[in-house]
């Protein structure tokens, strides 16, 4: 196939620029392993040379089917480098989002702590509250019992006194009733002995 004059720099520019992207090319389908690679920084960095080098050879040479090229080829860069950005500011605003969100679960889990000590420590105070409260009535209650025992035992001391009175005033009564009929029975013992002794003056004087 032969080529005119004016198209032997445009293909001159093709191989050229084939050849220096050559290393690019093979990385690209090492590392892309079949996904696409037309974003890549690389990719577009060199589209974008090689789309600078087709326009400045194209004015020189004034191909303007190279022109053309060029102006495409620049477009489309600019369309990847504009996607490029766009995700760029969209990962950043995705992770400006995460640092928010964290940032806030930070907060809430700080904040659901600090509830939580409140409310363990208001059940401390609950607890020592209820557990004083208990301590106080069993005091009370043990002094209540203490005062119930000792006038029960003053109460048991009085009766006991009144009974012990009352025992000695019978056993007092008992003892004169004894000694009036002990008295009594010496008294008859006496009478009979003097009655005795008069029976017998008057059996010996009838002897006589």
């Amino acid at each position: 196939m032969s080529l005119r004059p004016n198209q032997i720099p445009r293909y001159g520019v093709a191989l050229w620029l084939w050849t220096a992207r050559l290393p690019l090319t093979v990385a690209e389908k090492a590392l892309a392993r079949g996904h696409d690679t037309s974003t890549w920084p690389p990719v577009v960095l060199f589209d974008k040379v090689e789309a600078g080098v087709k326009g400045v050879v194209g004015r020189v040479t004034h191909d303007q089917t190279l022109r053309s090229t060029a102006h495409l080829q620049q477009a489309e860069v600019a369309k990847r480098e504009a996607a490029n950005s766009a995700r760029a500011r969209a990962a950043e605003v995705e992770l400006d989002a995460q640092e928010r969100a964290e940032a806030r679960r930070a907060e809430l889990d700080a904040k659901r702590d600090a509830i939580n000590a409140a409310d363990a420590e208001r059940e401390r105070q609950i607890e020592e509250s209820e557990r004083e409260a208990r301590q106080r009535a069993a005091q009370k209650a043990a002094a209540k019992r203490s005062a119930t025992r000792t006038t029960a035992a003053k109460r048991k001391q009085a009766v006991d006194r009144r009974a012990a009175k009352t025992n000695a005033a019978r056993l007092s009564s008992e003892a004169d009733a004894l000694k009036a009929k002990q008295r009594a029975v010496k008294a008859r013992g006496e009478a009979l002995a003097l009655d005795g002794a008069v029976q017998a003056k008057r059996t010996t004087r009838r002897a006589r």
